[in-house]
């Protein structure tokens, strides 16, 4: 089914590739990325910081443009495909800054047999609202104090709280810790988590770079949140070992 395009919209993005997810629940996963340009937080460990902003590198497409760069992309790798549904993943930056976009998108694609895999901060929940029936996986952030430079604590929770009221998606959260991160702001995540929905899926992945945690803060943060959440995973994001998108 072919659906009537209601607005020829814009949004700015840095690439269109075909990779491998890195990270979380979905390691290896066969994925066609789409970054988008732009970000409204500025986190210090970002391993796309200059998707932070929207320089002059960054290309002004429309919704018919990506879709055909996407369809070209999956012809070309569709044997990777082969065991699994093909998935979008949309990520930057920040995918949600761009709504208006993604509610003209997502459709289309879904039409076509894609997958949504959404990445997001976590804290545009508003949009969120927008577009949540048609995503599959969410991918949320919690962003710490101490690395992000303001609190996002009641941003997160509406943010969850609207992620997992569409029943049939999976969502899970990531927690990037680093030599400044607190047991307080990990206390702060299972308080959150705890009160919405407590099997929600928690990774917390240590940096890996100068900033990386103590292995003994690790264990703390770890075994702190097994003692009230039923998923927690300790994982590192294996695209930066790798050095792969």
């Amino acid at each position: 089914m072919t659906l009537p395009l209601l607005n020829n919209i814009q949004a700015p993005f840095y690439e269109v590739f075909f990779s491998f997810q890195g990270e979380a629940l979905y390691t290896g996963l066969p994925q066609i990325f789409i970054r988008f340009a732009g970000c409204n937080l500025k986190c210090n460990y970002c391993d796309t910081s200059y998707c932070i902003v929207v320089s002059k590198k960054a290309k002004h497409l429309t919704v018919l443009e990506v879709i055909k760069k996407i369809e070209a992309i999956y012809k070309k790798n569709k044997k990777s495909f082969a065991f699994t549904k093909p998935s979008i993943a949309f990520t930057g930056g920040e995918p949600l800054l761009y709504v208006d976009f993604l509610k003209e998108i997502i459709p289309r694609l879904k039409t076509r047999g894609f997958a949504i895999y959404l990445e997001t901060n976590g804290t545009l929940y508003k949009n969120l609202t927008q577009i949540i029936k048609f995503c599959d996986i969410v991918a949320m952030d919690f962003k710490f104090p101490s690395e992000c430079k303001k609190s996002f604590w009641k941003e997160h929770k509406k943010f969850l709280e609207i992620a997992t009221s569409k029943k049939t998606n999976s969502v899970f959260i990531k927690c990037v810790m680093t030599k400044n991160t607190t047991l307080q702001e990990i206390k702060q995540t299972i308080k959150i988590i705890k009160s919405i929905a407590k099997d929600t899926p928690l990774i917390l992945q240590p940096s890996l770079d100068k900033n990386k945690p103590k292995i003994q803060n690790l264990y703390l943060f770890y075994m702190f949140s097994k003692k009230y959440l039923y998923n927690v995973t300790l994982m590192v994001q294996m695209h930066k070992i790798y050095k792969i998108r």
